[in-house]
């Protein structure tokens, strides 16, 4: 996930990867990722536009199955000229991800900014005056009900 966060920052690439065989690792993870979300974007847009079927004859069936290897097929060479293409050019902007959909995508999933833990920490510093020595037994939705009751203490005053 690390590799594939930094992969798609266009500041870096693959420019701090020393090894051929590392490169080409990262390579290979970026190019499954975008196939993966090329044909889940297609199964999105065929269940939302396909209408139900009654009754296929064989022939119809031979047929979609040929095509649907062609799909699979522009699927592959999609996302593998929009990964060659990302790779060679030499933008270092964050900007430069518009022109390639499929990275913009995966670099926002693998570069998030992890959410604050400052409310949860704000819950269990409370937590702490209500598990007491004498109150270390308490079930789960005992302790519940006494931090709310310590909460609401707050708010009605």
């Amino acid at each position: 996930d690390a590799v594939l966060a930094a992969v798609t920052l266009p500041k870096f690439k693959l420019r701090w990867l020393r090894s051929q065989d590392r490169k080409d690792k990262a390579k290979a993870s970026l190019l499954a990722e975008c196939r993966k979300l090329v044909l889940d974007q297609d199964q999105q847009a065929g269940s939302s536009t396909s209408t139900p079927t009654h009754h296929q004859s064989r022939e119809s069936a031979i047929d979609d199955e040929f095509f649907s290897s062609e799909d699979e097929d522009d699927t592959s060479s999609t996302a593998e000229s929009e990964v060659t293409d990302y790779f060679k050019s030499g933008a270092q902007e964050i900007d430069s991800l518009n022109g390639f959909a499929l990275i913009k995508k995966i670099s926002l999933r693998y570069n998030v900014a992890t959410p604050s833990s400052a409310p949860v920490e704000r819950l269990f510093s409370l937590g702490k005056l209500v598990i007491t020595p004498k109150r270390n037994r308490l079930s789960d939705q005992k302790f519940e009900k006494l931090l709310v009751l310590r909460y609401n203490h707050w708010f009605n005053s």
